[in-house]
């Protein structure tokens, strides 16, 4: 009984010393994610009706990598910029509101659009405006979290905001079977709104706390940073190279779109599901060990999505990839957080958001020419090497602080 009573009143102090402001910021969040989901799965559905003046012979698998890849990679050209800049002003609110000006703006342009290359330019665009808020919410999640309940401030963040963006595929593809993809892009648009007044009312500037770094801690804080960055940049090209190959697992699988939505929406909810309670494991025993663990667990079976026969295999994989992103993705960036001890928050971090970010461009243009010019399966394969290399780099070149 008071073994019972102990464990209990350990789990209400774990989240009653989560600061409020951390719930608002992300339900804010919530709303924009949700639009954003439901892009990953519409706008590669959506170039298949679209004509195209100079990427006639491009086959759909690399056209919809390469819509991808243009908002992945000028996300991840504009976060460092930004991160710096935001830490040069020590302001980060007016980078969100940005972001989701642009957010709202783009995503009801998508509607007009009459060919691929103005699709393509408007996705350029629109990961700009992204990119703009995501050191800036990230920097703000640590400023209001501690080292001793990061991982698990981190956890509640992803997996509320998590809700949005893994409910997203599914509501594209339902809408989209429906009631067409102009409808799916003024709904987009709707909820780009809702967030912005929810984060224009509701969200506080945060302040860099006044915590110098130890010069001699400083070198090797960083090498650890990059070194995750690298991680979490190869993790990144497997999950998002799925991406591009939707168009062809359509055509192999016989699916339709919504149940490509809900093979999205698989690993997305069950990655927001283990987020949380993995990032306070890592409060206790460490990031360093789930995070490798995550990494070699994921080879074996991103070589079996690329021999998945039916659809219902494709969604159980993708929810198993979710459980093992989720021992990655939370620790490493509450591990980042760590090194970056106060200083320069948003500069540090917005390393790994880049890589993540790149990732997210990589990966699809990597699906989707490897699987259209080589074999199917050959992405696969490729991937299952990087997060072998990812591990070990990982295990050689992160230090863990030392926890008190």
């Amino acid at each position: 009984m008071k073994t019972c009573f102990l464990q209990r009143k350990m789990y209400r102090n774990s989240f009653e010393d989560i600061n409020p402001e951390l719930y608002v910021l992300s339900l804010s969040r919530f709303c924009e994610d949700l639009g954003s989901g439901m892009l990953v799965a519409l706008i590669p559905l959506y170039i298949a009706d679209l004509g195209s003046s100079f990427f006639t012979g491009l086959p759909l698998v690399a056209k919809a990598g390469l819509v991808t890849a243009v908002f992945g990679l000028f996300s991840a050209i504009t976060q460092p910029l930004i991160g710096r800049f935001s830490d040069k002003i020590d302001r980060r609110r007016p980078f969100i509101l940005f972001g989701l000006i642009g957010h709202t703006f783009f995503s009801l342009l998508y509607s007009f659009v009459t060919g691929y290359e103005q699709l393509l330019f408007i996705r350029l665009l629109q990961g700009i405006t992204v990119g703009a808020t995501i050191p800036a919410v990230i920097a703000m999640v640590t400023h209001i979290s501690s080292p001793e309940n990061r991982g698990r401030a981190v956890g509640i963040y992803t997996t509320i905001r998590g809700v949005g963006f893994g409910l997203g595929p599914i509501v594209g593809g339902a809408i989209a079977s429906y009631y067409g993809f102009e409808a799916g892009f003024h709904f987009c648009a709707f909820l780009g709104i809702v967030s912005l007044v929810l984060v224009n009312l509701f969200v506080k500037e945060t302040r860099c706390p006044p915590e110098p770094v130890p010069e001699e801690s400083s070198g090797n804080g960083l090498v650890s940073i990059y070194s995750l960055a690298g991680a979490m940049l190869m993790m990144m090209v497997g999950i998002m190279m799925i991406v591009a190959l939707l168009p062809e697992y359509e055509v192999r699988l016989e699916a339709s779109e919504f149940s490509l939505g809900v093979a999205v929406s698989a690993y997305i909810f069950a990655r927001l599901l283990f987020q949380t309670p993995l990032g306070s494991l890592s409060d206790r025993i460490g990031r360093k060990k789930l995070i490798v663990s995550g990494l070699f667990l994921s080879i074996p079976l991103v070589v079996v999505m690329g021999y998945v026969t039916s659809v219902n295999q494709l969604i159980f994989a993708r929810a198993l990839q979710g459980v093992l992103v989720a021992s990655i993705d939370t620790p490493a960036m509450a591990l980042a957080a760590d090194l970056s001890n106060g200083s320069f928050t948003s500069s540090k971090l917005s390393i790994i958001t880049t890589a993540q970010a790149a990732g997210m461009a990589i990966g699809p243009i990597f699906g989707g020419f490897l699987a259209g010019y080589v074999t199917f399966v050959t992405p696969f394969y490729a991937c299952a090497l990087l997060m072998l290399l990812a591990g070990f780099v990982v295990m050689k070149k992160v230090e863990e602080p030392g926890r008190s």
